[in-house]
């Protein structure tokens, strides 16, 4: 299958919204944060929306890069369909008066379809073991994957190894380590290219018995170059 990957564009904004609606309840993560996603699809799919044309507005500012990997259409072959996302923290941006590298848009903890509670324990335990773990090993300049996923339709095709393998030429490049909270799933894809489990975020609410542990993966090129480097196909987005 022919898989091209590039810039994230504002006409990609429902696809990448459908990609995480459909892939991520798939991750522990999901379900744990979002436990009435479907009381309320509408409203989820709406504050879903907003956040990650958050995130798109984000990367044209510099913070992050969006990436996107396409394949022809099954229906219509001359159209390319989005069929994996993946978002990343610049090692370049800083901030301001914040110790961590990038950043992600604020959860609203308003929302009908989630529990308040487990969106703020779960931001608080991530960057917890972002400062103790990732910045503390590797410094604020890091290339982070904040997330990345792939429609079901289309697992195992090598859209998500493609986008991760962009990123850590990347890494090479501009030699930083890159870091990342996995799902188990996640931890299949990312351990064969040489990532190795460093830490464990803990989130649970004061008070219930269910949990979360995610495991936090890093590689950096200095430490392990065993992957040789793969260039895919970039097509620049529109200026």
């Amino acid at each position: 299958m022919s898989i091209t990957i590039r810039p994230a564009e504002s006409a990609d904004l429902d696809a990448i919204v459908n990609i995480a609606v459909t892939a991520f309840p798939w991750d522990p993560q999901w379900p744990y944060r979002y436990p009435y996603r479907d009381a309320f699809p509408e409203e989820h799919r709406t504050y879903t929306t907003n956040f990650y044309a958050e995130y798109l507005r984000r990367s044209w500012a510099g913070i992050n890069s969006v990436m996107v990997a396409e394949t022809p259409d099954p229906i219509d072959p001359n159209k390319p369909k989005v069929i994996a996302m993946s978002i990343w923290d610049n090692p370049s941006y800083k901030m301001p008066g914040s110790g961590n590298s990038g950043s992600r848009p604020s959860d609203n903890l308003d929302r009908r379809d989630a529990c308040s509670a487990r969106l703020k324990a779960y931001s608080e335990a991530t960057n917890k073991t972002r400062q103790e773990i990732f910045i503390a090993r590797y410094g604020q300049r890091q290339l982070a994957l904040r997330q990345m996923a792939a429609l079901p339709d289309y697992w195992r095709r090598g859209a998500a190894s493609k986008l991760l393998q962009w990123g850590m030429d990347r890494a090479r490049k501009e030699q930083v380590a890159v870091s990342m909270f996995a799902s188990p799933m996640g931890r299949r894809l990312y351990e064969p290219f040489g990532f190795k489990q460093i830490g464990m975020a803990h989130v649970q609410v004061e008070g219930e018995e269910q949990k979360l542990d995610v495991a936090a993966l890093a590689w950096d090129p200095k430490e392990d170059d065993s992957m040789p480097a793969m260039t895919p196909t970039i097509r620049c987005a529109a200026q």
